[in-house]
């Protein structure tokens, strides 16, 4: 190494180093590597040599639902945006969890297991690969084709077969006779980044997807009977529907109504029959990560549409497609189109980014680009919950393409945060009655692991508190202290910076301090990268002539919100707040005044979304 460049990279460091004397969290060596190389700036905001590779996908597919055989063709033209040669190729063949042989975490009934993908031929620039190149572990397979140059355009060609599963239904499969949801049904290349190059991690059925974003025309083909909803807009559909049809879609598209396009009585006339033995219904979607698709021949479909952008006008579709049998999803349509809608308008107040989402009757419950796969719930809380938080997700991992099998607490804490933050609003009617015993129970134990564990790591009782209760929670104090407004500006700062893009925790943390002009670092830090235990208690009470001097002492180490509500024993009460800022400072006690010379009988220091470990100590009963 020449003097010069030795002394330039101890200049470039020494600069690195100062940022980040300014900034306490913790910064692994390979999120420091990106920063050091402007590919993420210190401030949350993608850096001036920010790239992303892109993969573009043409597929073809013919399923039949009596064998449930799904064969196929896909073309891809992979972009290398990378500043990296790349030796290998690595895809993803999400069906082969379902492989004999494949590592999985999830029960598979035996009528299901299968050989998983066979790779009939695959070419990269039309010339076919042997078999010698292809490298098939579990749902990865690796490509050695010869080098892709940096901001080399490469086109792969395959042609694929397997068979669906019937009976162990992992976010897609047979859902009964005549209805299925087909997600994860072809190969695709895995995301190389610049913070761990490819990524390898096996789907094993629990945790979930990082997928790259591009364009998505699909054309499947099914039997004639059978209607298809999927990601994208249907390009098609004069060719698939009657007159009669299309016009009630057109109608959808532009009512704030709800319209019948398919109903019971459809399928009782053979209304919707026009006799074709097959049809191809041909789908395009632009900028997203993912394509899914769902199937049925006797499902009925009720949509409505809205304004998402009162800029521009722009309208969304919203559609709720289910078996008839199962009245319970009679009003989800409702919960769909209140939920678009709240998201548009109210938290984060961003325009919901896509043309359409599609609420499909299924066994379990998981979301897709525009798609969400809802089971049927009797009980109207459990229903809006559960339509609001599938829904939520559109916006992450869907919009801001968060890296889910890693940082699942980025997508998974704001879907959960939605449950509790838009039920009010959906149907006020409703009582929301939410429970947080999970966390209480985890935080502070030693089961409980750091909201910034890998998600593949984490296990037990700390998995869901870690990934979705703890963060949503955290989320949601941060949102009390600075405000609605002051939030929402933070999240569209956050949201306008990593739209279309992979933000990490980081850039997440960084991007809500700079958005919101507050250095919440000391708040990151222990909520998110340490352990804690949250218990607040009521030290001691002095009353004054004129005053009441309560002071509240933290005996954990985890900043929770003060809420108190004073009982005076002529029957009036006083509810006093303080947000987690009163903790900012390090200390561990807060005094709060109450003005009033009225006798207090009770105070009870806590609310329903505030973590306690201890909550034998948040209640102090007058003795006088």
């Amino acid at each position: 190494m020449n003097k010069t460049l030795g002394i330039l990279l101890l200049l470039g460091l020494l600069t690195y180093e100062n940022l980040y004397a300014q900034i306490s969290l913790p910064v692994a060596s390979n999120i420091k590597k990106s920063y050091l190389k402007q590919q993420r700036d210190p401030g949350g905001a993608p850096g001036k040599n920010y790239w992303q590779n892109r993969s573009d996908y043409n597929i073809k597919v013919n399923f039949d639902p009596v064998t449930a055989k799904l064969e196929g063709v896909v073309n891809i033209q992979y972009f290398n945006n990378s500043p990296d040669t790349l030796s290998k190729v690595v895809f993803k063949l999400y069906p082969n969890i379902y492989q004999k042989e494949a590592i999985r975490v999830v029960p598979v009934k035996a009528q299901d297991l299968t050989d998983g993908v066979v790779i009939e031929k695959i070419s990269l620039n039309s010339k076919e690969l042997d078999s010698k190149q292809l490298s098939i572990r579990g749902t990865n397979m690796t490509v050695r084709s010869g080098k892709i140059l940096p901001k080399e355009k490469v086109k792969f060609d395959i042609n694929y077969s397997f068979d669906l599963n019937r009976g162990s239904f992992i976010r897609g499969g047979q859902i009964d006779s005549g209805a299925f949801f087909i997600a994860y049904f072809f190969p695709r290349i895995a995301v190389y980044d610049d913070i761990d190059g490819w990524n390898e991690y096996p789907y094993t059925g629990q945790y979930e997807f990082y997928n790259d974003f591009g364009q998505f025309n699909a054309e499947i083909t099914v039997p004639g009977d059978y209607q298809v909803w999927a990601t994208g807009d249907l390009k098609n559909a004069a060719e698939v529907f009657k007159p009669k049809y299309v016009s009630l879609i057109g109608q959808a598209n532009k009512s704030d109504k709800v319209i019948d396009i398919i109903t019971e009585a459809d399928f009782k006339t053979g209304s919707l029959s026009d006799d074709k033995s097959i049809k191809t219904w041909k789908f395009q979607a632009d900028d997203v990560t993912d394509f899914a698709f769902g199937i049925s021949n006797h499902y009925v479909w009720k949509a409505s549409s809205l304004v998402v952008d009162p800029v521009s006008g722009r309208r969304a579709r919203v559609d709720a497609i289910y078996n008839p049998d199962h009245k319970e999803y009679q009003p989800v349509i409702n919960y769909v189109r209140k939920t678009v809608d709240l998201i548009s308008n109210k938290f984060p107040a961003v325009p919901f980014p896509f043309s359409h989402e599609t609420i499909f009757d299924g066994p379990t419950e998981m979301e897709y680009p525009m798609m969400v796969v809802n089971s049927p719930l009797t009980k109207p809380q459990e229903a809006i919950e559960l339509t609001a938080h599938e829904i939520f997700h559109s916006l992450f991992p869907f919009y801001v393409g968060i890296n889910e099998t890693k940082y699942s607490f980025m997508d998974e804490g704001f879907a959960t945060l939605s449950e509790f933050l838009l039920h009010p609003l959906i149907d006020s009617t409703v009582k929301l009655d939410y429970d947080i015993s999970d966390a209480n129970a985890v935080v502070g134990s030693e089961q409980e692991l750091p909201v910034m564990t890998l998600t593949p790591q984490l296990a037990g009782a700390a998995r869901y508190v870690a990934k979705n209760l703890k963060p949503a929670l955290g989320y949601f104090y941060v949102k009390e202290m600075l405000g609605d407004a002051l939030f929402n500006k933070a999240m569209q700062y956050y949201i306008g910076q990593w739209k279309g893009k992979h933000p990490t925790p980081h850039d997440f943390f960084n991007c809500i301090n700079t958005g919101s002009g507050v250095n919440l670092n000391w708040f990151w830090k222990s909520w998110f990268f340490e352990k804690g235990i949250p218990d607040l208690a009521i030290s001691k009470v002095h009353s004054m002539p004129t005053k009441h001097e309560i002071t509240i002492s933290n005996m954990g180490n985890l900043a929770v919100p003060v809420h108190l509500t004073v009982y005076f024993k002529n029957g009036s009460q006083k509810k006093i707040n303080s947000s987690i800022a009163c903790w900012s400072g390090g200390n561990k006690t807060v005094t709060i005044n109450i003005p009033s010379n009225k006798p207090v009988q009770k105070i009870i220091l806590g609310s329903d979304f505030d973590l306690d470990v201890q909550p034998e100590n948040n209640i102090w009963i007058s003795t006088k």
